[in-house]
This record gives structure tokens, C-alpha cells and sequence, in this order.
């Protein structure tokens, strides 16, 4: 053999697990060489298995700049890697550690409840509360032809007394549900006012089914049949008529302040009524010249009156704003606890301590010239309970 081959057949058997691409490598000789000599040398009878803890005779050899370079791209891959991996593996802790909590309070939703029994008891003691019934802007006379305003609305004498018809019954209807709960021996009846049109604008006189004086009578009728009908069906010990004249029924075209009562048709047409009950002592009958009429039930004051006193000019916040300081201001004259408006044609509770009356009349021409919304002929009735005040809040429908 010659010294080189002595050499790789020594190295060989010091260093066994080296392999043939390095061993070629190292003692600069071709692969198959080293592959074979690789072989001859361990398996020779010579040959003993160095021991472990034998240090390899192998020298050090320098590593170039692209093996050095390729090294450190290896490392720095296995980083990363390696961090991702514990991303991985730190979200799929957060998620076992949810569904653990989930798993215990599925657990817990299991476990057994203690439920006390609620005995029932029959109440012994019943609340009383009184009845707010209002009727207003039904604008009897006037004509309401669905041809001008798309089919959304037909109105005429004859439907008129049919929706008022309906209406009545329908209020008497919600208060007997009501006295299911409550004792209701009175009611409160408001006439807030606009039963007629009237000829405040010239078209008016063109287009009204009937004149002022006519229409009156017309209104008159209408509200002595209700009243009548409270009388007959409706079990009351009492009944107090609230009356507002509103803006419509007056004699001139411009209204009146401190003289309005005195040139309205309906408030002429109230002290009528008036004078009609004047020997019922179930009847009482609140006719103010001004524009309000304050009630006092229980602990509580009412104030009525028509609502066309309050101004806005159709902003955002609709009719709201205005309402809450007018309120504010009339407060400061009398204070009232809860207020009833009509006027606007639009059922609601416009604050916490104002129910704004609908209309009978419904959705008219003038109403799509403003832009407002079609709202069902509605009037509206809340009760005032003797404990917790304005309670229930209901909308009467005239259909």
C-alpha cells in the first residue's frame, strides 16, 4: 500500500461514520476510492470499533465564505421557523384555554338549579286610574278627493260619521279591557278643538262640503251622540268634558289672542252642549275662554289645550324641540304634570309628559304639500293611574 493509502485506511477505521464525499474531499481522491477503501477498511479482520468517547483524528478544515454564508441562511430559516411554530403553538394554547372555559360553563349551566317557587296570590287591593279620552281635528265639512293626493285618502260627511262611530266604540272598548286591572269609575273627555274647517282660506269656500254655521251643527251632533254613548255603555260615576276651541272653527280669516273664544264657532258651540247637561250631575263641563284648561286629578295636573301655539319650521328634530320649551315656558305660569295637544294631525308621545293627538280626518292635500307622512285617521287615550301616573298610552283607531 502506499502511504496514502495507509493513511485513509487508518483514518477509516478511527473515523467509520465518516462518508465517501468527505473522505474524497479530505485525502483528495475520487469518490468510488474512497467508497471502496471505506469498505476494505471496515470490514477487514484488523478492524475494531474505536471506542465513543475517541476523539476523531479529523482535521479541522476551513469553511469557505459561500459555506459559511449558506450555514448562517440555514440557522437563520430554522429561526424563523422555529418562531412561527411557537406562534402556532401559543395560539393553539389561547384556544384549548377558551374551550376549557366553555367546556365549564357548559358544565355549570348543568350543575343543579335552586328555583323558588313564587306562590300566586289574588290581590285584594285594586288601583283606580281615570281614563283621558281625546277627540280632536276631525274637520267635518271638509273634502278630501283621493284623486289629488294618489289614492292615499277619501274623506266626506258620510265617512266622517262613520270613522267617528268607530271611534267612539273603540275608546269604550280599551277601557273595559283596562278595568280588568283597575278600578275606572270616571273619565275625562277632551275636545281639543278643529271639528270643523271653517273658511280660513279662500279654497275653502270653494271646496267645503259645508259652511261654518252648518258644519257646527254637523260637529254638534256628532259630539252629544258620544257623549250620550259614554253615558249609556260606558259605567262612569263621572264625566268631565275638557274643551279647547282650536284654529279653524274662527269667524275671521286672521286669528284673534285675548278675543279668540269670542269669535270661534266651537267654543259657541261647547257652551251649547253645555247648557244641554247642565241638569246631569254625572256631567261636568271645563269651557275656558284662554287658550288652556287645567284639570287636577289625584295628585296631578292636566293641561290642555289646541297646539297650534307652537311654532317650528320642519327641522330635524320635528316638532319635539319647539314642544319641550314651550312646555318649559308655560311651566312657569302653571306648572302641569302632563300635557295634551292636537293641532298636528300626528299621533304621539312627543315627550315623556305630552301626548300629541292625532286627526279624524286623516291624510289631506295640504298634508303632501308639507311632505308628511300618511298616518291612519287616530285618536288617542292614556290612563292616569291614582299611584304611578300617565300609565298606559293607546291609540284609538277610527277604522
Amino acid at each position: 500500500m502506499s502511504k496514502k493509502n495507509i493513511e485513509l485506511w487508518d483514518y477509516i477505521q478511527k473515523n467509520p461514520d465518516v462518508m465517501p464525499k468527505r473522505l474524497s474531499e479530505i485525502f483528495n481522491v475520487t469518490k468510488e476510492a474512497a467508497k471502496s477503501a471505506r469498505h476494505r477498511a471496515l470490514n477487514s479482520k484488523d478492524y475494531k470499533e474505536p471506542e465513543k468517547n475517541n476523539q476523531s483524528s479529523l482535521p479541522k478544515v476551513e469553511k469557505t465564505d459561500t459555506e459559511q454564508m449558506l450555514e448562517d441562511l440555514a440557522v437563520r430559516r430554522l429561526r424563523a421557523e422555529l418562531k412561527e411554530s411557537k406562534k402556532r403553538y401559543d395560539k393553539l394554547l389561547e384556544h384549548y384555554e377558551d374551550s376549557e372555559k366553555r367546556f365549564d360553563t357548559l358544565l355549570g349551566i348543568k350543575e343543579p338549579l335552586d328555583i323558588q317557587q313564587i306562590e300566586y296570590i289574588e290581590s285584594l287591593e285594586t288601583s283606580e286610574a281615570i281614563p283621558v279620552i281625546g277627540l280632536s281635528d276631525w274637520h267635518f265639512e271638509e273634502r278630501v278627493d283621493s284623486a289629488t293626493i294618489n289614492g292615499l285618502n277619501d274623506y266626506n260627511p258620510t265617512i266622517a260619521t262613520t270613522r267617528w262611530t268607530k271611534c267612539i266604540q273603540n275608546s269604550l272598548k280599551l277601557i273595559h279591557k283596562e278595568r280588568n286591572n283597575v278600578n275606572i269609575n270616571e273619565c275625562i273627555l277632551w275636545l281639543g278643538g278643529d271639528f270643523i274647517t271653517g273658511y280660513i282660506h279662500e279654497e275653502l269656500e270653494e271646496t267645503n262640503y259645508m259652511s261654518p254655521t252648518q258644519a257646527t251643527r254637523f260637529a254638534k251632533e256628532r259630539i252629544i251622540s258620544a257623549i250620550n254613548f259614554y253615558l249609556q255603555h260606558g259605567k262612569f260615576q263621572k264625566i268631565t268634558i275638557v274643551c279647547n276651541y282650536g284654529n279653524h272653527g274662527r269667524i275671521f280669516k286672521r286669528p284673534r289672542i285675548s278675543s279668540g273664544y269670542k269669535n270661534s264657532y266651537e267654543w259657541m258651540m261647547y257652551k251649547d252642549i253645555q247648557d244641554l247637561y247642565s241638569t246631569n250631575e254625572k256631567i261636568k263641563f271645563i269651557v275656558p275662554d284662554g287658550l288652556f284648561a287645567y284639570v287636577n286629578i289625584f295628585d296631578k295636573t292636566l293641561r290642555f289645550w289646541h297646539g297650534d301655539t307652537i311654532k317650528y319650521g320642519g327641522g330635524i328634530g320635528g316638532l319635539t324641540i319647539p314642544l319641550i320649551k314651550a312646555i318649559q315656558r308655560y311651566d312657569q305660569q302653571i306648572h302641569a304634570d302632563y300635557n295634551f295637544i292636537g293641532h298636528f294631525h300626528q299621533y304621539f308621545q312627543a315627550t315623556k309628559n305630552c301626548i300629541v293627538n292625532g286627526s279624524g280626518i286623516g291624510f289631506n292635500a295640504y298634508a303632501q304639500s308639507i311632505g308628511a307622512s300618511p298616518e291612519e285617521p287616530t285618536q288617542s287615550l292614556c290612563l292616569i293611574d291614582k299611584k304611578y301616573g300617565l300609565t298606559i298610552k293607546a291609540p284609538i283607531f277610527c277604522k
